[in-house]
């Protein structure tokens, strides 16, 4: 225990599901009931609930004949600490080469349980900055081309966004089921999202995914600005380079 830390502070529940989950290796994905009691040494009606528990918040999953494995909520937590490790380093040269090309600001996201989050952005020569997407900012994954493009390549992600509820942030936001599925197929099926005022008036991005090898989304790479500049010749250039771009971090993040 770090010195700093008070024992009274300390929730000895979360303790115990923690020590369950580091039973987990890249050799066994899948455990059971009967091997979490036995080797937590927990007896099985404690086992049972933490478990239960880890279920109920999307920790862990049960798999077709009962066992437990990795559910998708740690996944999308792995994807940011390693964003934080390694991802925004390799990014920060390809986002600061679209804000110097461009004039407009580029964009580094994440996934995140409640949406896109945004860990990285540079702002370029133009004036024009894009007001609320700071560092840190979390977007919902129906709008904006960066958190489309992480839905439309993430199963999980898109399966979420499909079933949850989705606010119309402005005239051009697509909350309608049919046509937010629609949308992600167009977007895997292009490698892009291109995104006009669906998320803030008079603002346009355009974005591409960063894939892990597994071929799904680790992080979405854009640019964005006021949708005047946006001109047919200025976007076919952006998602030119937003692809190129992408697709190098994406091959230096795997090689």
């Amino acid at each position: 225990m770090e010195p700093d830390l008070d024992p009274k502070n300390i929730v000895g529940s979360i303790i115990k599901g923690s020590r369950l989950l580091d039973l987990y290796t890249t050799d066994r994905r899948e455990l059971s009931l009967s091997e979490f009691t036995r080797e937590s040494g927990y007896n099985k009606t404690t086992t049972y609930r933490l478990l239960q528990t880890l279920v109920a918040v999307g920790w862990l999953v049960r798999s077709a004949n009962g066992d437990y494995r990795l559910g998708p909520r740690l996944l999308v937590l792995g994807a940011i600490a390693r964003a934080d490790l390694d991802l925004r380093n390799e990014a920060l040269p390809y986002m600061q080469r679209l804000a110097d090309e461009f004039g407009d600001t580029a964009f580094l996201m994440v996934p995140g349980p409640h949406g896109a989050v945004t860990i990285e952005t540079i702002v370029g020569s133009n004036p024009v900055r894009v007001h609320g997407l700071a560092a840190g900012a979390v977007l919902p994954y129906h709008v904006a081309a960066g958190p489309v493009v992480l839905a439309a390549f993430s199963p999980e992600i898109e399966a979420a966004a499909l079933a949850g509820e989705r606010r119309r942030f402005t005239d051009h936001s697509t909350t309608e089921h049919d046509a937010l599925r629609a949308k992600f197929a167009e977007v895997r099926e292009q490698g892009y999202a291109f995104s006009a005022e669906d998320y803030i008036d008079d603002v346009c991005a355009v974005a591409a995914p960063v894939l892990g090898p597994d071929g799904y989304a680790l992080a979405s790479l854009s640019v964005g600005g006021p949708t005047n500049r946006f001109a047919e010749g200025l976007r076919e250039r952006a998602v030119a380079r937003v692809v190129e771009f992408a697709a190098d971090l994406s091959a230096h993040l795997n090689s």
